[in-house]
């Protein structure tokens, strides 16, 4: 990522260029070509010609280039490794609440964060589970146990808020939506109707006899906006960000 972030970023690419640029200036300046014709007899001629203004630019130029090198050894390769790490935390966050839906785990709230499956940071799972949601395919327990674990950590979620600060003001501002979203998807949290054991098999149906349709309801529209949200943070700070 810290590569290709050379080449997304609008201000790094405009540091690549002028230190390629400038590499290139010096490689014709010490190659010492000759003038072309309709500079020859020009006021620019002996300028372009002296020595010593050929020193002096050859001595800027390297300057210039040696000093994007050392920007990217000393600051920005140790940048970009310190926003990677960040970005790793913050999407594992992400991680536990979308993979306590995707496997059902009753001690998903409980999973440390390097042991939750990372699949599902993938557009491709995002995309399938937002589907899911909006046909009303999803089922209820998968969205009590992932409503279950956004509440267990939702203060992670507050509490690595100086991580995506110190990434850019969008991050900053998009992680503060899902904060948004973890919140208010967290405030289901012992919420759940009383349900008869003789209607729990209709946890799952339409039916208007089943006391947890309003609340399975609520319960997919605020997962769907943090599944929807975390596929906007992931477009830019995703694993192929």
């Amino acid at each position: 990522m810290s590569t290709a972030k050379l080449l997304v970023d609008r201000r790094e690419r405009r540091l690549l260029a002028d230190a390629a640029g400038s590499f290139i200036l010096l490689c014709l300046i010490e190659a010492r070509l000759p003038l072309p014709e309709y500079l020859l007899g020009t006021i620019i001629e002996p300028i372009l010609v002296s020595s010593a203004a050929r020193t002096i630019i050859a001595g800027v130029l390297v300057s210039l280039v040696a000093a994007y090198i050392f920007y990217l050894l000393i600051d920005y390769f140790p940048r970009s490794a310190k926003e990677d790490k960040s970005i790793f935390v913050l999407n594992s966050l992400l991680a536990a609440v979308l993979d306590s839906y995707d496997r059902c785990r009753v001690f998903g709230h409980e999973t440390a964060l390097p042991h939750v499956q990372r699949h599902v940071l993938e557009d491709d799972w995002l995309e399938q589970t937002i589907a899911d949601i909006k046909d009303r395919n999803a089922k209820f327990l998968p969205l009590k146990l992932a409503m279950q674990t956004a509440h267990s950590r939702l203060d992670d979620f507050r509490n690595t808020l100086v991580l995506a600060v110190n990434l850019s003001p969008e991050c900053t501002l998009q992680w503060l939506v899902i904060i948004d979203k973890i919140r208010l998807f967290a405030e289901s949290y012992g919420e759940q109707p009383e349900i008869p054991e003789d209607k729990i098999n209709l946890a799952d149906s339409e039916s208007d006899e089943n006391p947890l349709r309003l609340y399975k309801a609520d319960l997919g529209f605020r997962f769907l906006e943090v599944v929807e949200e975390s596929q906007r943070w992931l477009q830019h700070n995703g694993p192929k960000a």
